[in-house]
């Protein structure tokens, strides 16, 4: 069975789904991403390794549309046939060595050898950041792939907390706070090493959150950028009031509720704007993703990801009894207001401003007739 993806063609077995032979079509998206990022930093001369490989798909594509060299691993001798055959389809040959070996193992014997790693496991990747902090070169990119959504945006707290080392609770902005849980131990992991972790670009998808960030060395920048960037997050499930502070809340600031914190987090930037606007520029040359579009839609609303915690507009007009407005008429209410507004990737639901839940309540929304009861 024949697919083309991209500029490649890739054998795939007919039991793709398995894990044995793990190959997902759904992931289109992040690897023309991948591809997407590595074309906009100019990777040419980059030594890459998709370290939990499959059958190759990720990998084979950054060796054929990127130009770069990539170590192929998987622990699996079931995919070597597969990667033979999609090296052969493809004539990456001389751009790609193929090793079958432990993810850690490998990582943790080539020290200081890679400019891209790329970890995309079943569900955490929790346990490879050490190993990738020990194998990145400094001022690499590194690449992971979380499918455990469910612990990440609080449904299973003390599984996050095993994981991640933070203790989450589920909000209205679950997808957001799961995305920033995933930075901040990724963020931890890499500071152990006396290393940076800096998000170029994140997102969350309908199953997975997907997080780049460059690496750089040095104790004093990471301490700089732990305490610029790590707070708690206050939150009163009773009405979405939320505060981001150096220290925890224990009642709520609007209506007078206990309320429960969570952190310390990642509340620092999950986008870089500048790259973002790069990436785009590359975007306009690479008519033959097919995921352009979404992509070209993705990275617009990332652009407005700065202001941290978005809004369910829909949840928070239940919670306080009110009609759902027009998006329209909240964000210009917002804008006229002086507020920072804008969509979110995060819900088609949500928003993001700069407005509390008390500007939200008594400024913006009173002109939505309350609902009848």
């Amino acid at each position: 069975m024949i697919v083309k993806e991209g500029l490649v063609r890739l054998k795939i077995p007919k039991d793709y789904q398995k894990k044995k032979h793990f190959f997902n079509p759904k992931m289109e998206l992040a690897r023309d991403l991948t591809v997407l990022i590595l074309k906009t930093l100019d990777a040419r001369n980059w030594v890459v390794c998709d370290a939990l490989s499959g059958i190759g798909a990720r990998g084979i594509r950054i060796a054929k549309e990127c130009n770069i060299k990539v170590w192929l691993n998987d622990v699996s001798e079931d995919v070597r046939p597969f990667l033979k055959k999609n090296i052969e389809l493809n004539n990456v040959k001389q751009k790609v060595k193929i090793i079958n070996q432990d993810a850690n193992q490998l990582l943790s014997s080539n020290r200081g050898i890679f400019n891209y790693i790329d970890i995309d496991p079943f569900g955490s990747p929790c346990y490879y950041f050490d190993s990738c902090a020990r194998s990145v070169k400094r001022k690499g990119l590194v690449a992971f792939t979380a499918t455990d959504t469910a612990p990440l945006a609080g449904t299973n707290p003390m599984t996050c907390m095993r994981r991640y080392g933070v203790k989450s609770f589920k909000t209205d902005f679950f997808k957001e706070l799961g995305l920033r849980v995933l930075i901040t131990s990724i963020v931890l992991s890499f500071s152990k090493w006396s290393l940076t972790f800096k998000p170029l670009l994140s997102y969350s998808s309908e199953h997975y959150y997907r997080v780049w960030g460059r690496v750089e060395k040095g104790k004093v920048k990471v301490n700089k950028t732990i305490d610029k960037n790590f707070r708690y997050v206050n939150y009163c499930p009773k009405c979405l009031w939320r505060k981001v502070d150096k220290k925890p809340v224990t009642k709520c600031g609007f209506c007078g509720s206990g309320s429960q914190t969570i952190g310390k987090v990642w509340l620092g930037d999950i986008e870089d704007i500048k790259f973002i606007q790069k990436c785009q520029k590359k975007l306009s040359n690479l008519d033959w993703l097919k995921t352009k579009d979404k992509i070209e839609k993705l990275l617009n609303l990332l652009k407005n990801e700065s202001i941290p915690l978005y809004y369910d507009v829909h949840k928070l007009c239940q919670k306080h009894e009110m009609e759902i407005p027009k998006f329209r008429a909240i964000i210009e209410r917002l804008e006229d207001r002086g507020y920072k507004v804008g969509r979110t990737h995060f819900s088609n639901k949500g928003i993001k401003t700069d407005a509390s839940v008390k500007d939200l309540i008594e400024k913006n929304l009173t002109e939505i007739k309350p609902k009848l009861s």
